[in-house]
């Protein structure tokens, strides 16, 4: 196959253009076209037509020559003669080699220098030859090696070209590597700082925990063993770490914890009574000092599996302080608790919607509403508060929710559950939160009813002692004026009269001042009552000795009967109450009339009953006969110069002896006043009874 040359030939001489082309048209092998030009300029311009590479460039080019480096479609070699008109020597093959450096240069000269001749070669001329001693064989062979080496070195360059491409490539895959993998150190060295910092931090923490904090084995050996451990156990760690688990808690436990994850893993139960520990759940426990004391404690338990190893951490707690603490406060709860429930007043407490929260024993005693019945209600909700106190205690808990008042003192009217209305004094307290609101009140209530009862009794004491004190000191005050005026001296038997009603007035009034000191010493357990074995008849006989003058002078038969018998009393108090109760049968009894003293044994005890004959006493008295200055008819006393003490007096001194006293009776027919008494526990009973005294016999 022949193949064409595109043969460029810059010469100015036209016999020498003539002449190599005649040398070149002697090649069979190739086909030489020549496109002679006669100047650098002109060769320039036809070397800068073309744009496509020519067929010795394009095979080893992959690319475009760069912006200002030419490239030509038509020529593969240029044959450049240094003469030129425009251009001389060297200079022309440096302006050529600039302009088109892979177009290959042959310089074919009548110059015949050799120091020409390398300097155009070391210019980028890939031969020299020297015009009339080249013939046609020289110039093809000329021509293809320079287009051969011109090839090698472009693909020499090519390759250095892309090496040097694959050398930044790689260079810059390098780089990019090394800065990731330096990223990725800083980053690991950060890591590995912050994790040193965790465990230095970490193991700190390890170490100040107040808490014990344990790590075993498999074998339950101890591994890991803090300082809160050895300040709780007593064992330093060199001294714990490699020991069994079980010198300091519980052996039933250490099975636990060390069977706990394989049997929650195959879902079934721990072996033991108990159940296995939940992770993190806190259990009991008691654990054992090195001095073998022990003290309760608190742990929770967690797994951690690393490939073939099973750590168990146990995190304890001596709780020995906490739970003294909680000892000591569910104490002081029961203590509160048992005090709210037995205080002697009435312990509740209100919601901030005034609704029951809690309800005493005593409140259930005083109230009769038990505490199922009231608390959650307020007290409208339940008949409570007297209606015409409502209004009153609507305001009081206003004044109190609302912060006016943070205590009070009320004195109330409320309902029991029986319908019955007592008087209550109520302590309340108000419980503030965090926000300054109400958040309870606490009440206590001190039933006062008897107290004003007392209060009444006590008014109405003073007001008959008053009375009956002024009546007696103004007759007194009288006579003695008049006496002392001189205006009844030539009048003896006036005198007299005024005198004797003057010692009759200060006589009653001696009795009222001593029946007010023995009622008042009696009830107060000043006066000892000095016990001893009486004979029933005894008694009886002296009471009625005593009263005979009394009974003589009314005209009143007693007739005494008694079964034997002793009794254990003070006989001197026991005399006074019989002798009382006579003297009150006297003075209500018609003249030639009878009263009858009578003792007969109870099981354990002996009755005593005086009966009469007089206008009886009035049903609605019967109750308050007892009382002090409590009297059927106050002119009936004063005529029989009473004072109105003497029943009151009666019942405490029966009352002091552990006995009891009451009155029965049928107006306008008689009374019957009985009491009973404890019988002797030490002497036996006389079984004969004693001969019945008959008063009216002795005249």
């Amino acid at each position: 196959m022949i193949t064409v040359l595109n043969i460029l030939l810059i010469e100015d001489n036209p016999g020498d253009i003539r002449l190599l082309q005649e040398i070149l048209g002697e090649v069979t092998t190739t086909r030489c076209q020549i496109t002679p030009v006669m100047t650098l300029a002109a060769a320039v311009e036809k070397l800068s037509v073309g744009t496509d590479r020519n067929i010795f460039a394009s095979l080893f080019l992959p690319a475009p020559a760069p912006s200002g480096l030419g490239t030509s479609k038509n020529f593969d070699i240029i044959l450049l003669d240094l003469s030129l008109p425009d251009s001389q020597g060297i200079a022309s093959v440096l302006d050529l080699h600039d302009r088109y450096p892979h177009i290959p240069i042959v310089v074919l000269t009548g110059i015949d220098d050799q120091t020409l001749a390398i300097s155009a070669m070391q210019h980028g001329a890939q031969d020299y030859l020297i015009k009339g001693q080249v013939d046609s064989n020289l110039l093809l062979r000329s021509i293809r090696y320079a287009i051969e080496r011109e090839r090698s070195d472009n693909a020499l360059r090519l390759a250095k070209i892309e090496l040097e491409q694959r050398v930044i490539e790689r260079t810059n895959d390098l780089q990019q590597t090394n800065a990731r993998l330096q990223l990725e150190l800083i980053e690991r060295q950060k890591a590995e700082i912050a994790l040193d910092i965790s465990r230095s931090r970490f193991a700190g923490i390890l170490e100040i925990a107040r808490d014990a904090i344990i790590s075993i084995d498999r074998d339950r050996q101890i591994t890991l063993f803090n300082q809160g451990a050895e300040q709780i156990f007593g064992y330093s760690a060199s001294e714990a770490i490699g020991r069994s688990l079980n010198i300091l808690l519980p052996q039933e436990f250490v099975d636990l914890i060390s069977t706990c994850p394989l049997a929650h893993r195959q879902q079934i139960p721990a072996t033991g009574n108990q159940p296995p520990p939940h992770q993190g759940a806190r259990k009991q426990i008691v654990g054992t000092r090195k001095d073998g004391s022990e003290f309760p404690a608190e742990t929770s338990v967690s797994y951690l599996e690393l490939k073939n190893e099973r750590v168990c951490t146990i995190v304890l707690r001596d709780v020995t302080e906490r739970q003294q603490i909680e000892n000591n406060l569910r104490d002081a709860l029961q203590k509160i608790d048992f005090h709210f429930e037995n205080s002697p007043l009435a312990a509740l407490e209100w919601d901030r919607e005034f609704r029951v929260t809690r309800w005493s024993a005593t409140a259930e005693k005083i109230f009769g509403w038990s505490s199922a019945q009231v608390v959650g209600k307020r007290p409208e909700e339940w008949k409570f508060v007297v209606p015409e106190d409502a209004e009153r205690i609507a305001q009081i808990m206003i004044r109190l929710k609302s912060g006016i008042e943070a205590s009070n003192i009320t004195i109330n009217r409320n309902y029991c559950q029986d319908g019955t209305i007592v008087d209550c004094e109520w302590y309340n307290s108000v419980q503030l939160d965090k926000a300054g609101r109400m958040e309870s009140i606490f009440s206590l209530v001190l039933d006062v009813t008897h107290r004003h009862q007392m209060e009444r009794i006590k008014d109405e004491f003073i007001s008959v002692v008053s009375h009956e004190l002024r009546t007696p000191l103004t007759s007194i005050y009288g006579s003695l004026k008049l006496l002392d005026s001189g205006l009844l001296n030539q009048q003896p038997e006036k005198e007299k009269r005024l005198l004797t009603i003057a010692v009759a007035n200060t006589e009653r009034l001696i009795r009222l001042v001593n029946d007010i000191l023995d009622i008042e010493r009696i009830e107060s357990g000043t006066v000892q009552m000095v016990k001893s074995v009486c004979k029933v008849s005894e008694l009886m006989a002296k009471a009625v000795e005593e009263i005979e003058p009394l009974a003589d002078g009314a005209g009143i038969n007693i007739t005494a009967s008694n079964c034997g018998g002793q009794v254990w009393v003070d006989p001197n108090r026991m005399i006074q109450a019989f002798t009382n109760l006579l003297g009150n049968a006297i003075k209500f009894s018609p003249p030639g009339s009878r009263i009858w003293f009578t003792a007969s044994k109870r099981a354990e005890q002996m009755l005593f009953q005086i009966r009469d004959c007089g206008r009886g006493i009035p049903a609605d008295k019967l109750g308050i006969i007892f009382e002090r200055f409590q009297q059927v008819d106050g002119s009936d006393a004063r005529s029989g110069e009473g004072t109105g003490l003497g029943l009151a007096i009666c019942r405490s001194i029966i009352q002091q002896h552990g006995g009891r006293i009451w009155v029965e009776s049928v107006f306008g027919e008689g009374s019957t006043f009985s009491c009973i008494l404890p019988r002797s526990p030490s002497i036996q009973d006389s079984l004969q009874p004693t001969s019945v005294l008959d008063t009216s016999q002795v005249d």
